[in-house]
């Protein structure tokens, strides 16, 4: 399994200018090496003040807009690696996570003695898998 390096958070900020335009009436109109800002005909009305107060916003954030448009075959290949890693990373997760589960209760069985955390503080609340120390079950059932 290849090593992917991509992050689309590196794109965050630009993708959330293309996403305050659209949802101000405006379209980000990529301009080769540059953007042009017009007012989507679809759009329902929008405020005025609002409108050039987001034309503001994106011109003062240019480059960032300029990571998400500029290059569209970059682009596509970016959401392609992204798309790749997010599959490898699946991939691993659901070969992995019914052996994790197994593993650790084998471990349990197998150490009765031992009643402390996998990661030696506790797992965090947001882990996919926690193990049974920190779910108050240390007894491998």
């Amino acid at each position: 399994m290849a090593d992917i390096k991509v992050d689309l958070r590196d794109l965050e900020k630009g993708l959330e200018c293309v996403e305050l335009a659209q949802k101000n009436g405006l379209l980000i109109v990529p301009d080769g090496k540059g953007i042009g800002i017009k007012r989507d005909p679809e759009a329902e009305a929008s405020n005025q003040d609002d409108a050039k107060l987001v034309v503001e916003i994106l011109k003062n954030n240019r480059d960032d807009i300029l990571t998400v448009t500029e290059d569209p075959e970059r682009l596509r290949q970016t959401l392609s690696k992204a798309q790749e890693r997010m599959f490898n990373a699946n991939e691993y997760l659901m070969s992995n996570i019914d052996l994790w589960d197994r593993l650790e209760k084998a471990y349990r069985i197998l150490f009765p003695d031992d009643t402390k955390c996998v990661r030696g503080n506790a797992c965090p609340d947001t882990a996919i898998v926690r193990c049974k120390a920190c779910q108050g079950e240390t007894n491998g059932k």
